[in-house]
């Protein structure tokens, strides 16, 4: 069985472009031929079977070349309309309308997978001062002919129900995954009962600013890493001036090797995830599976995994004395910490990216035997 899987870029190796890359690589496993249709260098990813479309779209994340989508959409219409796939998988908004299109055309069915729906808060989301274009392409992206939509968490399925009026029986929920193995094989190293780690881009949407302002009312021995590059980088050494802690807070580049920061993760204490929006999170995932207890703000994907004081903590979005008061509470209660790496490690494993792929491959088989 062919199947043409699309997205608009993918690499470096981030949210969705991981989704796309674990279904190439382990679909094959089902007796699936994977073709991989992106803006991105085949040399980038020399394991897949990347067809390059265009220009990558995308070099400075999360600036695009507007120019460069537009014929990214020509080409991979152009593309898809002259093969025969017995299934086209878009991923992300802007890869739904050409591959719906080329379904149409070549009488493919379409799986269209929705990774977040900004609608109202993309001047929030992004400095282009084209934000206001944002939500009408969401909306005729997200309403675009296709066979099945899947989203990554239960609050985007149902905004998209209310919202567009979109019919319940043709979307699901079918979230993205871990690599539990891969954590599991990194050797253990010296747990700290003190150390607040976060891991992740330096960008507003991760709010990061509270997460420091919390720090600074919990007790003086508490150390914070945070594991990250972004824009935003010097702002929040000055936030740590200011608030002086910036002896008590390390800032550490991303490391190349994947291993190297799940050994992070395994030696903190508690993994802190501040973000003001968070469609799936893997970060948290991989954090319960590695033995390190999450607390994380209320944003769609971690609402779907984390129950609230049964597995992790959940906080209010921007308050960061709920946030300080939890940090304490955890790292102080060994009990509740214990309980809270137990069941994390249970809710992990239902996320292993050999579950998810599965769930993936069986949506392919329905649609082709319907």
């Amino acid at each position: 069985m062919r199947v043409a899987l699309c997205t608009e870029v993918m690499y470096p190796v981030y949210g969705v472009e991981k989704r796309v890359e674990q279904i190439a690589v382990l679909a094959k496993k089902y007796g699936f031929e994977i073709d991989l249709y992106t803006t991105s260098h085949p040399q980038d990813l020399p394991y897949l079977n990347i067809i390059q479309t265009s220009k990558p779209t995308i070099t400075d994340p999360p600036k695009r070349n507007y120019a460069f989508l537009v014929r990214y959409w020509y080409e991979l219409y152009k593309k898809l309309s002259k093969e025969k796939y017995d299934i086209i998988d878009a991923n992300g908004h802007p890869t739904l309308v050409p591959c719906s299109l080329a379904g149409l055309r070549t009488k493919t069915p379409v799986v269209g997978t929705l990774h977040d729906l900004y609608l109202g808060n993309w001047k929030q989301m992004t400095n282009s001062s084209l934000f206001f274009t944002g939500p009408f392409f969401e909306v005729i992206s997200a309403k675009m002919p296709v066979t099945k939509m899947l989203t990554l968490n239960s609050k985007i399925r149902d905004r998209i129900i209310k919202l567009l009026k979109y019919d319940k029986e043709k979307i699901s929920v079918l979230p993205s995954g871990i690599h539990v193995d891969e954590i599991d094989s990194v050797k253990q190293p010296k747990k700290s009962q003190t150390t607040i780690l976060y891991v992740g881009r330096l960008t507003p949407q991760k709010d990061v600013p509270t997460l420091i302002r919390a720090f600074a009312l919990t007790k003086k021995e508490y150390k914070l890493k945070i594991l990250g590059e972004g824009f935003e980088k010097p702002k929040l050494q000055a936030l740590c001036k200011q608030l002086k802690v910036n002896e008590r807070v390390e800032f550490i580049k991303p490391y190349k090797n994947h291993r190297d920061m799940v050994r992070e993760i395994k030696a903190a204490a508690v993994l802190v995830l501040p973000s003001i929006r968070e469609c799936f999170g893997i970060v948290p995932l991989e954090s319960m599976a590695a033995g390190t207890p999450i607390i994380s703000t209320k944003t769609d994907g971690p609402n779907d995994y984390i129950k609230n004081g049964v597995n992790g903590f959940l906080t209010e979005i921007g308050d960061e004395k709920e946030l300080a008061k939890r940090i304490e509470e955890l790292l102080e209660d060994r009990v509740l910490h214990k309980k809270f790496t137990a069941r994390g490690r249970k809710t992990a494993e239902a996320y292993d990216w050999e579950i998810i792929v599965k769930r993936i491959v069986g949506v392919y088989r329905n649609i082709t035997k319907s």
